[in-house]
């Protein structure tokens, strides 16, 4: 969205006069606009997927096919370069881009047909290994495509039908049970993928439509010399827009998420080779890694919303010190940095988990952007507050930046969007959270010589000191054998993944999209669940919420349940939390979840 006002054209000064038929032409530009830009990173990438399969999967009979293929994808690449060139020389004016986009999806159409092309003539029979490699190229490809195709969508559906589709026939030629399901699922993924895909291709539009409405109100407002209260108006429509789009793209990016998360588990607990565990491995990492993404949106989106709240004591500050030392020692010292935590016996007014939390980001951040010299974290008794600070010798920030820093996805020094140089939401969420416990933070830095980042915190007595009791800690491992578990969501993917993991825990599972679905199985069933689980949005007004409490009316008990959510809207989030039901947030940590679920079932009244 950067760059919409730089579209050919000048849209932002007379968009505000264009016309239906004008504003159309310019939002197709922008769409071709914003899918060229990500162009460089998706032909880099299958150039360098094609080379480690190349390298990785054993040569067909025929020795001539893995040359033909590679080279059909080093073409296109080359292709796509000279096609992605051309457009930002020509940088057509947009009612010279239609064209573009054809050529794009005629391109990406081709693409697709090689890569499933690819995964019939590279299969390799009886290697289930070089089979799981295929699998979750194919539908790491799919999930890059859903990220970065949205903007134009056609290119998405002319990559995706064919990769999956013929993806899936290579596993379905097998005629056994577990390629036939693999195979399946690939289809199931497709069908999910396309519905993801016209969801956050629509909210995509909706926010390019807003930006739109929000010219027009600026040129208005110029025009007619607006009030300021307008002017605040304005921007609060804008940032609602932005949050509208991150909740729903989030929402929808969380269900595959969090089915792929559910079907690696229950990889992970079967009995696999030495060598397929290695592939799970990677790709749980890559689970893990977005799973954290997710989790920097959600809490911004709770601290948002207004439900997280502050339990302030008074505790001693070196333990939580110590901690945030122990985390981030080892990562200064294996770059070369040196790391020195200065001991104290001060004693503070806060919440102990949040005010860890503003440390950890403080610290992380001084040591991810510390190149040489190092990293120093002390407190100071200042009167009545002490002074927490974390001194760094990295490169400073610029005066006219130290403000923008403490905003959503703002980073410095990171055009690339590296992500290995952080999310930019570190400082966001400390921003926040300063300003729910009341630690004013400060900031002083030189461009150069590094900052100090510090926060506040009001002295305490030590003699106010509760010392926590340790919790009594759960013996043994439940068995989940004869646990009847009703779970209930709307996306069949996610139903599937979840019925085939607690399988493996021996529950006994019944998967429903919805309230009435639900009790009609368990009318065949003849008893009542031990267990309720239910995603918070579903189909039409329903609600995880109502389907709990229709089940707990139907049995006339108090029947264990929770939710799960993968919303991240501050509306939502105060909906879910005001139902006083636990929730679990998606992409779902399985061993949270099982630990939940062992320790409500532990508790339930007996039968």
């Amino acid at each position: 969205m950067s760059d919409l006002a730089n579209t050919r054209g000048d849209t932002s000064s007379h968009a505000a006069k264009t016309s239906s038929t004008q504003r159309d032409l310019l939002i197709e530009a922008q769409k071709i606009r914003t899918h060229y830009r990500g162009m460089p990173t998706a032909f880099i990438a299958i150039a360098v997927v094609a080379t480690i399969l190349a390298v990785a999967i054993p040569p067909p009979t025929n020795p001539f096919v893995m040359p033909l293929w590679v080279g059909s994808v080093y073409l296109l690449t080359i292709t796509r370069f000279f096609l992605w060139r051309n457009y930002h020389r020509k940088n057509p004016l947009p009612q010279d881009t239609r064209p573009w986009g054809v050529y794009a999806t005629i391109v990406y159409g081709i693409s697709g047909t090689i890569w499933g092309v690819g995964n019939i003539v590279l299969y390799t029979p009886g290697q289930v290994e070089y089979q799981l490699i295929l699998l979750f190229v194919s539908l790491g490809a799919a999930m890059g495509a859903l990220i970065g195709q949205i903007a134009y969508i056609q290119t998405f559906y002319s990559f995706i039908y064919p990769l999956l589709i013929l993806s899936a026939i290579s596993f379905l030629r097998e005629l056994d049970t577990v390629h036939i399901t693999f195979g399946m699922l690939m289809v199931v993924y497709l069908a999910v993928g396309t519905r993801l895909a016209q969801n956050l291709h629509l909210a995509y539009l909706e926010s390019i439509n807003l930006r739109f409405e929000n010219l027009d109100l600026i040129e208005n407002l110029n025009q007619q010399k607006a009030s300021a209260e307008q002017a605040r108006h304005l921007a609060e429509e804008a940032n609602v827009s932005k949050s509208r789009f991150l909740a729903a793209a989030s929402h929808d990016l969380r269900q595959p998420m969090h089915a792929l998360g559910l079907f690696v588990q229950t990889l992970q607990e079967s009995n696999l080779p030495e060598a397929e565990r290695g592939v799970l491995a990677n790709v749980r990492r890559s689970v893990d890694a977005m799973e954290d993404l997710f989790n920097a949106l959600l809490d911004v989106s709770k601290l948002d919303a207004g439900i997280i709240t502050a339990n302030i004591t008074t505790v001693p500050l070196a333990p939580i010190l110590a901690r945030v030392g122990e985390q981030y020692q080892s990562l200064a010292h294996a770059k070369g940095l040196n790391f020195k935590l200065r001991r104290t016996s001060i004693y503070v007014r806060s919440d102990p988990l949040l005010l860890e939390r503003i440390l950890r980001n403080l610290v992380s951040n001084a040591v991810q952007h510390t190149r040489r010299g190092g990293v120093l974290v002390g407190a100071r008794q200042r009167g009545a507050s002490v002074l927490i600070e974390a001194w760094d010798t990295g490169p400073g920030i610029p005066q006219v930046q130290q403000q923008d820093i403490f905003r959503e996805f703002y980073q410095l020094r990171n055009p690339e969007r590296d992500r290995s140089k952080g999310l930019g939401l570190g400082l966001a969420i400390v921003d926040r959270l300063s300003k729910l416990l009341g630690h004013p933070l400060t900031l002083r830095s030189i461009p150069g010589q590094g900052s100090v980042f510090g926060v506040r915190v009001p002295c305490g007595d030590a003699h106010e000191h509760l010392p926590e009791r340790p919790p009594n800690a759960l013996q043994g491992v439940f068995d989940f054998r004869d646990v009847l578990v009703c779970f209930i969501d709307d996306e069949l993917a996610v139903q599937q993944g979840m019925t085939s993991l607690m399988n493996k825990w021996s529950c006994q599972v019944i998967a429903a999209g919805s309230s009435a679905e639900l009790l009609l199985k368990l009318a065949d069933a003849g008893r009542a669940p031990d267990l309720v689980i239910s995603d918070y949005r579903l189909r039409g007004t329903e609600t995880g919420i109502t389907v709990i409490e229709n089940v707990r009316r139907a049995f006339n008990a108090d029947i264990p349940a929770f939710l799960i959510t993968g919303d991240t809207g501050p509306e939502r989030l105060r909906e879910a939390a005001a139902s006083e039901l636990l929730i679990l947030h998606k992409p779902l940590n399985p061993a949270k979840l099982r630990t939940l679920m062992a320790n409500l079932l532990r508790h339930r009244s007996p039968p």
